[in-house]
């Protein structure tokens, strides 16, 4: 068990706790948003085959591998009088911002295979921008405290805004089809009931790109203090290579990275699928209905997030991190093989506007839900415990460094997960063409994959945990040395 007390020195600002965490808004969606809209909108609206949106997904992450590392390198060893990760963070932001909405503009008249050229060069425009944001962003929230109970209060903040996200998200696609009535009236309208268009769409998009990336993304750069900055300007440039040697040479981090890819992997592929299965198998292909109750069970997933932050805060300070994510990861095991039961037909009790009211769904968030916004706190509080020993063993302060790793994976995963997606559909044979007609065949491949890729990933994850070596004291240990090595 971790004792709490967190020395006054040591704790940060309320404000500033509150802007870091209002950028995990904007980190989130730029994680999240494209993935999520890109089979909506490209496979279900404009009909481009699954399999090549996930390939057209993929290619993006050829080119991260490239500017993740190198944007680390560039904030680990950037000086001005600004710091050296806000400007980033700024600039990343309002570049994101602007770039979100000419990813859903390709232009109707295209083939499927330039639609998909150009959705490669707008996502790589896109993730340039969030590189840019993102890297920076994460250093920074590793940075701000050198205590191991305060940098787990600190990414509640951050997980408390991701699950606004979450909550957000869920709503884009339903808001997006009322918002279509904005800009071509009654031809957004079907049977007295607003439809998915692609100018509601791109409304959406702008507004997202706004508000969320934009306006909130600036905040941290424009809030949050940089507590390394004045040691960044006497050290010895980090490199690329051997900064990328050195964090994989880390039993910790490389545990770490395998837990990413694992829980990533297998939720986002889980949130690919659960649509298809809401849409042509609950709903016989009613795509509203369909995604209006993907909204609800997003929704659900947000307000059970909501619900465990101070329970996970409470865990992971009184029982140590990985106690914390033990008991997440157990939940999510159960509830993953209960996905087979939850998502089937006749569960509905009511309808309301049109959209069937289905409690049982709500069995999944309770089970799934925490494991993401544990792992949201847990492991970017762990990250900066491996930041500092990466410090002791080596002499740098490589948070940018570590972040780009982190975030390359997040986003390759990511893109193998949603990629993965369209290869299951193709697999099981499924045809947008078909509506709700689905083959029984084509909807049992898809529900096994629903329930038995989170709950391997889940018990996968709890073993590599077993090896995870960093203990509250251990991490106590390593900063009175850093302290007395460099001074407080």
């Amino acid at each position: 068990m971790s004792k709490t007390n967190t020395a006054k020195e040591d704790k940060v600002p309320f404000g500033e706790k509150l802007a870091l965490g209002v950028g995990s808004l904007t980190s989130f969606f730029g994680l999240d948003a494209i993935s999520r809209m890109a089979y909506p909108v490209y496979n279900m609206l404009l009909h481009v085959d699954s399999a090549l949106i996930g390939i057209a997904l993929m290619i993006p992450r050829l080119w991260d591998a490239i500017t993740d590392p190198l944007m680390g390198r560039i904030s680990d060893n950037h000086q001005s009088r600004f710091g050296r990760r806000r400007p980033f963070i700024i600039g990343g932001a309002v570049a994101m911002g602007t770039l979100f909405t000419f990813v859903w503009t390709a232009p109707e008249g295209f083939s499927d295979v330039m639609k998909m050229a150009y959705f490669v060069v707008m996502q790589i425009l896109f993730f340039t921008a969030y590189t840019v944001f993102v890297v920076p962003y994460n250093a920074l929230s590793y940075e701000l405290t050198p205590d191991y109970n305060e940098r787990t209060r600190i990414m509640s903040y951050t997980g408390f805004f991701w699950k606004v996200g979450e909550f957000l998200s869920g709503w884009v696609l339903p808001i997006a089809a009322p918002l279509g009535m904005i800009i071509i009236g009654a031809k957004a309208v079907e049977d007295g009931k607003p439809v998915l268009t692609m100018p509601g769409i791109i409304l959406a998009a702008a507004l997202i790109g706004i508000i969320i990336m934009g306006i909130c993304g600036i905040m941290p750069g424009l809030k949050v203090k940089e507590r390394f900055r004045r040691q960044a300007k006497i050290k010895e440039k980090v490199k690329v290579v051997s900064g990328f040697k050195d964090a994989f040479s880390s039993q910790s981090f490389n545990i770490l990275i395998a837990i990413v890819f694992l829980n990533t992997l297998a939720g986002l592929l889980a949130s690919g699928i659960d649509q298809f299965l809401l849409v042509y198998y609950m709903n016989d292909g009613d795509k509203v209905a369909g995604l209006a109750q993907k909204a609800m069970l997003t929704t659900g997933y947000a307000f059970v997030g909501f619900a465990f932050i101070p329970i996970i805060t409470w865990l992971g300070t009184h029982f140590g991190k990985k106690g914390a994510l033990y008991v997440v990861y157990v939940m999510m095991l159960v509830g993953s093989i209960a996905k087979w039961w939850i998502f089937t037909p006749g569960h509905s009790i009511y309808t309301m506007a049109g959209v069937p009211i289905d409690p049982v769904l709500m069995i999944d968030p309770l089970m799934c839900g925490p494991m993401w916004v544990a792992v949201k706190i847990m492991l970017a509080s762990m990250m900066a415990d491996i930041c500092d020993e990466d410090e002791l063993k080596h002499g740098h302060r490589r948070e940018g460094m570590f972040g780009a790793v982190f975030s390359w994976t997040e986003k390759l995963v990511a893109s193998v997960a949603v990629a993965s997606s369209g290869f299951v559909l193709a697999f099981a044979g499924f045809d947008p063409v078909l509506e709700g007609n689905q083959s029984s065949e084509t909807i049992t491949i898809i529900r096994l994959f629903l329930a038995g890729g989170p709950a391997t990933a889940a018990l996968m994850a709890i073993v590599a945990l077993v090896f995870y070596p960093i203990t509250a004291e251990r991490a106590k240990e390593t900063r009175r040395v850093l302290d007395a090595r460099r001074g407080t």
